[in-house]
């Protein structure tokens, strides 16, 4: 069997990092390439850690801030001081890519026994699988660099389904469209029609690109209520009339039957029974493969049963908002993720909610490509002051576009939105908002 770790590999390393020969940018190189785990030694460890964080690259130093900060008091004088200081830069790059090499095999290894533990006690293979991806992303501390060549061949062969069209026209003409392993986030309060909105996105990216499938998770509504809002949409009867059940039921299966992306599955509403955490939401996306897929919303997500307070939330938040960029990524597809907002937006003179706003916004807003806000402004000043037909996609964060806000009608009985081709009275909309909000 190949061993694991090198003792030796790792001590040379050590040492090369005290040979007070070296040049300091040329240490500061190899601390910045290494991390404490690579080294199996105990002792070892320490000294680099001690290296690496507090920048200290001479043994006497090194000892005193071991003993004195109580950083490893473990570490007696002689393992300092027979530390062999006297390696050269060629020899130290052999010693790193062996000491690198031992620890993506331990890592494997290590992960391999976790797997061969999961089947035999009948674990969850796709939790399994999220984390293998995350060890083979986070292993290498060499990696091949693409050449620019390579790069421009990259984006030169792309083919038209790696960007899907958003379904609105002048959205695309903006951003030109979602490319695969992206992660998008519609955020917005209470009431201003984020699961609306998401209904109605998921029809027009399943119209405007061929084939492709699209799946809705919705931890805030069961999936028969969501249908009652795609029958209104589809079919132009006001939700409360299908809740009340006051509508032709022969009617609503002969036009839904009429729609193609619903009649063959590709549009599909996941049970909510059926995930409460991401990694149900992998199980599911692993299997099914969609393109594109809404989770509505975020914070309901199922946490860490650890989460006791809200900086553990953010935490945790922001680890399921890593996971599921994690997801999108493996599986070539769109996330698009609603979030909700602080409450209070509407005690605000300006009542309009901003990246803050987001509820444990943290890594949502920097693993997101692009923010946008589901805003519906009359719910805040009134009808009498913004009609009931105005409503605003506000896109406040875009990282391949600039800001900016794009105007809609919407039929709030119907949840149906509709572009407003004329650019006069886009303006017109958007002036109107930015008076009463401004």
């Amino acid at each position: 069997m190949v061993e694991l770790f090198s003792w030796e590999a790792e001590e040379k390393v050590v040492g090369y990092l005290l040979n007070p020969q070296i040049p300091k940018e040329k240490k500061l190189q190899v601390v910045q390439l290494l991390s404490p785990e690579v080294f199996t030694d105990a002792k070892l460890q320490a000294v680099f850690s001690i290296i690496k964080f507090d920048n200290v690259f001479d043994k006497i130093l090194l000892y005193e801030k071991a003993h004195t900060e109580k950083k490893a008091q473990q570490l007696d004088r002689i393992d300092v001081f027979q530390i062999d200081e006297f390696v050269t830069q060629e020899d130290a790059d052999s010693y790193i890519e062996i000491i690198s090499d031992k620890y993506q095999k331990r890592k494997i290894y290590e992960f391999g026994k976790t797997i061969q533990t999961t089947m035999l006690e009948g674990g969850d293979q796709f939790k399994v699988a999220l984390e293998a991806q995350s060890v083979l992303s986070s292993m290498g501390s060499r990696r091949k660099l693409e050449t620019n060549q390579e790069l421009l061949d990259r984006v030169l062969n792309e083919k038209p389904g790696d960007v899907l069209l958003t379904g609105y026209k002048q959205i695309d003409k903006f951003i030109g469209g979602y490319a695969r392993g992206m992660i998008i986030t519609i955020a917005g309060d209470s009431g201003h029609m984020k699961t609306t909105l998401a209904l109605d996105k998921s029809f027009r990216i399943a119209e405007a690109n061929k084939d492709i499938k699209v799946a809705i998770f919705s931890k805030e509504m069961l999936a028969s209520e969501l249908v009652k809002k795609q029958i209104s949409r589809i079919c132009g009867i006001p939700t409360a009339k299908i809740f009340s059940q006051e509508y032709d039921k022969d009617f609503v299966r002969k036009k839904m039957m009429e729609i193609e992306p619903w009649a063959n599955d590709r549009i599909r509403i996941i049970n909510p029974n059926s995930f409460s955490g991401v990694t149900d939401i992998a199980r599911i996306q692993m299997t099914y493969r969609f393109d594109v897929w809404f989770l509505d919303f975020i914070q309901l997500l199922e946490f860490a049963k650890t989460a006791t307070n809200s900086s553990d939330y953010n935490i945790q938040i922001g680890q399921n908002m890593r996971n599921l960029q994690a997801l999108a990524l493996a599986t070539k597809s769109v996330g698009i993720i609603l979030s909700q907002v602080k409450k209070g937006i509407e005690f605000r003179k300006s009542k309009k909610p901003t990246v803050s706003d987001i509820e444990w916004s943290g890594l949502i807003k920097q693993l997101s490509s692009y923010i946008f806000f589901s805003y519906y402004p009359g719910k805040y000043y009134g009808f009498d002051v913004l009609p009931p037909d105005y409503y605003f996609l506000i896109a406040e964060k875009t990282r391949f576009a600039e800001q900016f806000t794009y105007p809609m009608k919407v039929d709030p009985a119907l949840g149906i939105f509709e572009e407003i081709q004329s650019a006069d009275e886009r303006q017109k909309r958007v002036n109107a908002m930015r008076k009463i909000v401004d």
